[in-house]
């Protein structure tokens, strides 16, 4: 599992926390916190096992190996995660995330947890009730083919130029 707040909003100690609370050792689960460069690992108490606490990872790649990723919802989190196929707890932090959180919970792919709602408890149980629904896992994987199909960044730039009617050769 992936937990990132995304590069902004890292001043969450008692999020992490609450993280570290639910979600160490728990079994079966190997945790990846990436805490941004607002919070200071020292901050957050005993590290279990099971967590690795980084101040930045490679999200594309750590995904690619999830199975579930509690984010705050920004764009590029959100279709990181989409192009993951993982099933996502979102917490959003602010500006359009909210709508976001609000937009991947109606594709049937998330939970969206506000943050002042965001206890060990409530984390677990959305957690659980993702990864236990194959109704949850067919439609993350659909929205994963969807996603790939599209063509990219490449297919995005040749869309744009053809529309100001450049060449895009």
């Amino acid at each position: 599992m992936l937990i990132s707040l995304g590069s902004a909003y890292t001043r969450r100690p008692e999020f992490y926390r609450q993280c570290l609370a639910v979600f160490g050792d728990l079994p079966g689960w190997h945790v990846v916190l990436q805490i941004g460069r607002h919070t200071d690992a020292s901050e957050l108490g005993k590290i279990p096992a099971n967590v690795k606490v980084h101040s930045w990872v490679p999200q594309r790649a750590t995904l690619a190996q999830a199975d579930a990723f509690v984010t705050h919802a920004g764009i590029g989190g959100c279709g990181e995660g989409l192009l993951a196929g993982v099933p996502m707890i979102a917490v959003p932090q602010g500006a359009e995330q909210f709508m976001n959180a609000d937009r991947l919970t109606e594709l049937g792919i998330a939970r969206r947890i506000d943050t002042q709602d965001a206890t060990a408890e409530t984390l677990r149980t959305a957690l659980l009730a993702l990864v236990a629904d194959p109704e949850v896992t067919r439609r993350s994987a659909r929205l994963r083919s969807q996603a790939r199909a599209e063509g990219g960044a490449l297919r995005a730039a040749d869309l744009v130029e053809s529309m100001l009617g450049a060449d895009p050769s």
